[in-house]
């Protein structure tokens, strides 16, 4: 009998740890590009053993400022509610790289987001002057998350904090930490 209490505590030991980091893995980065259209202009933009479905040229027609960016392109949890002490993973299911990039300063009466580093993509978005990209989007600050890759987001404050991919702009998330939870 002690064998088997053993053996049921080790079992939901390890379902625990199970739900624990499943519960972590909360937001997907999205994209459909086509690996054929999207690397045939030149670098390789797209995973090539990527299906995704969407032709450059479909990707581009929605580069506007009525559009906003393809809609394929996305957080797929664009508001969560997490604890203070919770942890976020933020996975890359998409085919291209990506940054989840922490907006810092949100001006009164504005929106947080803005424009990210690739001027190709801001310049038909109709954001004025693309080729002003705000600090949090440099390089070395919103480092890319590779197809397949991830990221863990720790550590937030309570309040609400503000994401962004920063090479496409319109990819949005807000995370808000424990104060709208402890009112349900």
């Amino acid at each position: 009998m002690q064998r088997m209490s053993i053996a049921l505590t080790v079992l939901v030991v390890c379902w625990t740890m199970g739900v624990n980091t499943v519960a972590a893995e909360r937001i997907r980065i999205l994209d459909r590009c086509d690996p054929a259209t999207f690397n045939a202009p030149g670098p390789v933009l797209c995973n090539p053993d990527f299906d995704g479905g969407v032709t450059f040229d479909d990707f581009r027609e929605l580069l506007n400022p009525a559009s906003f960016g393809h809609p394929a392109w996305r957080f797929n949890a664009p508001y969560l509610v997490i604890d203070p002490d919770e942890k976020v993973r933020v996975t890359n299911r998409g085919g291209e790289g990506h940054t989840f990039t922490e907006v810092l300063e949100v001006e009164e009466g504005k929106s947080p987001f803005g424009k990210g580093r690739v001027p190709a993509l801001n310049d038909p978005l109709g954001f004025p002057d693309p080729e002003v990209i705000p600090e949090v989007c440099g390089a070395a600050a919103a480092p890319i998350i590779p197809p397949g890759g991830s990221v863990q987001v720790k550590n937030l404050s309570e309040g609400t904090h503000y994401f962004m991919c920063c090479i496409h702009p319109w990819m949005h998330a807000i995370i808000q930490v424990g104060s709208e939870k402890d009112t349900d």
